[in-house]
């Protein structure tokens, strides 16, 4: 979808700064300094970066939940508090509420809404049915594995009805062979509704895979490095891992992390990307 969707800008954060004070030790933390961030309507945009860098944070400070200490973040040129209707959060610890069904957990949105029970009911159904999981709809968390449970949670931040979907490592907790088929699914949900996403992630891998562009960011106090243009095809097979424009990216984005880890490091694939380029 590359090239695909609107120029519009849909996020834009500006000179954004965050820092937190500890009163009690007279000390402060800045997290983000001077983060610069543009995110355009219908695209899948990765955020990657070392551990501590501030990516999470600045996916709370999207959602509104930390405000930021100086800057400026606007959703359709909207403050963050005006807009936060149309974000909907997928975090990595899943967040089911383990007393409620299946369906009832992708109903919490639409119930904090005031929808109509029926009218939740059939929602809740309707993107069980997307992420593949109807059948399981009266089943609580506890009966469903790690992967199901993901599913669901994206189900409820679907059903909300977001325009945005904000993603904090979702795939993160999860076995490499589950990680892989719900990246499928997920790209697959993305192509079918057209939201845009912000989704952070540590591995180059899954963000070369997922996005149209990568904001790749530096060690703490956090800002946007470099932004790379994932320019492969959609839709994206697994098997795309192993081309060489996909290694390619891979080692461009590994030498601009890798400086921030203090370099000299061998890039994973490295001998692969050599010997599918001809190097």
């Amino acid at each position: 979808m590359s090239g695909a969707f609107a120029a519009r800008d849909k996020i834009v954060a500006r000179d954004l700064s965050l820092t937190y004070v500890n009163e009690a030790t007279d000390s402060s933390q800045t997290v983000l300094d001077r983060f610069d961030l543009s995110v355009r309507e219908g695209e899948f945009l990765a955020v990657l970066g070392p551990s501590g860098c501030g990516k999470s944070t600045f996916l709370n400070l999207l959602a509104g939940l930390t405000p930021p200490t100086s800057g400026s973040l606007t959703v359709d040129g909207e403050s963050v508090s005006a807009a936060r209707r149309k974000l909907g959060f997928v975090f990595q610890g899943y967040a089911l509420f383990p007393w409620r069904t299946v369906r009832r957990n992708v109903e919490t949105g639409l119930e904090i809404r005031g929808v109509k029970r029926a009218q939740r009911r059939s929602e809740a159904e309707r993107f069980l049915r997307l992420v593949g999981l109807l059948d399981f709809a009266d089943h609580y968390p506890h009966q469903l594995s790690g992967g199901m449970r993901q599913r669901v949670a994206i189900a409820r931040a679907l059903a909300y009805g977001p325009e945005i979907l904000l993603m904090d490592e979702p795939f993160g907790a999860l076995d490499a062979q589950t990680r892989e088929s719900l990246q499928q699914e997920l790209l697959g949900i993305w192509e079918q509704s057209a939201k845009t996403v912000v989704f952070v992630t540590h591995s180059i891998d899954e963000a070369i895979y997922l996005a149209d562009r990568v904001a790749v960011v530096g060690r703490r106090p956090g800002r946007v490095k470099e932004i790379i243009d994932i320019d492969l095809p959609r839709p994206r097979p697994a098997s795309i891992r192993h081309d060489a424009a996909f290694v390619a990216l891979r080692q461009r984005a590994w030498a601009s992390l890798s400086s921030e880890l203090g370099g000299g490091q061998t890039a994973p694939g490295e001998r692969i990307a050599e010997s599918l380029t001809g190097a």
